[in-house]
């Protein structure tokens, strides 16, 4: 049974980091009894691709930390002002879905407008995944063209079958039909669309079972369905007795409008955004109450990441002790968390990676979230990383 189909060819307080270093020893040393198991066989036959535009950087050219399952590594073939074309070299597939998140880059005008990111599109050519990229800030509610750094991930997945891991992922047509479609259970998905920019997407048997929330969501938006570039977010989530269902906000990125748009979404747990065992990765949902089954790194187990604030208006995510064995080549998405069209993005803290080893502890350096006009402003958000 194929579990893939293609049309194509309340904010959470950071806590003091100070304060919770103290308790990382504690949590070290309980939470190993709860590392998921890893599955006995063969992990899906995925062909995926990873790494990131560094906004500092010359392109075209290779991206940083990239890493392919081909073993390749990215490119950036060519650029025009706020537009990229980037290569994944022999990982095409007819489907699979493409998420990406903005780098804030350094240098003029500073402080830097609040940007965005989204795949215009993406498509197999020979051996190889071409995915396009464009980047945006918004000004006056106007989406401007804005060059700028980005993280990508693209994966495409085929396997199901016992023993069955917990990932999920689709890409909408922008009204309630699916370009795209994986599901770990062999289950098919399907999409309610109500209002416009508003859509309920259902992933059976890949969650928790009951009424628990874990695991990790990311969405990207890509253009609205009238051409103009487009922001979502997950606005809301359940599970449904081992369904999960989030909900998926769409806004028209200049005037912050709900809009009618194409996205991708991935849903992930006790694996990482491939649907693999790295030997380092993690994910975080910044929301005040967060189920510890929505908290995981691969050294502390459950409830071990943590964030804390970056003045001015910045959130800093860390995972305890995976820093000094993740390898270089890693790759972190963001997505905004709850109402209204605020979205968030990574900052670049005056030049550097967005996610460092900082003395054994992985850090996602600042997330910085935004209104829909474009404020700095406090939003929840899920996070994830992962590693080669």
């Amino acid at each position: 049974m194929s579990a893939t189909t293609s049309a194509r060819a309340g904010t959470g307080r950071p806590r003091p980091i100070r304060v919770l270093l103290a308790v990382l020893a504690l949590l070290a040393g309980t939470a190993l009894a709860f590392l998921p198991t890893r599955a006995a066989h063969a992990m899906p036959p995925n062909v995926w691709g990873y790494g990131y535009h560094d906004p500092a950087g010359p392109a075209p050219g290779p991206l940083t930390n990239s890493k392919t399952s081909a073993g390749t590594t990215g490119q950036i073939s060519s650029a025009s002002g706020n537009s990229y074309l980037v290569v994944f070299p022999n990982v095409a597939a007819s489907q699979g879905v493409v998420h990406v998140t903005a780098i804030t880059k350094t240098g003029s005008p500073t402080p830097q407008p609040p940007s965005w990111c989204e795949p215009d599109s993406w498509f197999p050519s020979g051996p190889n995944e071409m995915v396009k990229v464009s980047c945006w800030a918004v000004s006056g509610g106007t989406p401007v063209p804005f060059p700028t750094g980005f993280a990508i991930t693209w994966v495409s997945a085929t396997y199901i079958g016992p023993p069955v891991p917990d990932f999920a992922y689709a890409e909408s047509d922008g009204k309630s039909g699916l370009l795209a479609q994986f599901d770990s259970a062999g289950l098919p998905l399907s999409v309610g669309y109500s209002t416009p920019g508003i859509y309920q997407i259902k992933l059976p048997g890949v969650g928790p079972t009951g009424s628990a929330l874990g695991g990790d969501l990311q969405v990207t938006g890509q253009t609205t369905l009238t051409g103009a570039p487009a922001r979502c977010k997950i606005g809301a989530w359940f599970n449904g007795g081992g369904t999960q269902v989030p909900t998926i906000l769409c806004f028209d990125g200049g005037t912050g409008a709900p809009a009618d748009a194409r996205w991708s979404l991935t849903y992930q747990y006790k694996l990482d955004i491939r649907a693999l065992y790295p030997n380092e990765w993690g994910y975080y949902w910044q929301h005040s109450g967060a189920p510890i089954l929505t908290n995981f790194d691969t050294s502390t187990s459950w409830g071990g990441v943590f964030s804390g604030s970056v003045p001015p208006a910045g959130i800093t995510v860390l995972m305890p002790n995976i820093g000094a064995t993740a390898t270089p080549f890693s790759t972190s998405n963001i997505t905004a968390f709850g109402p209204g069209p605020s979205f968030c993005r990574f900052g670049e803290l005056g030049g550097g990676p967005p996610w460092v080893n900082s003395g054994g502890t992985l850090q996602i350096r600042s997330v910085d979230c935004f209104s829909g006009s474009g404020a700095p402003t406090a939003s929840d958000f899920f996070a994830t990383y992962t590693s080669w």
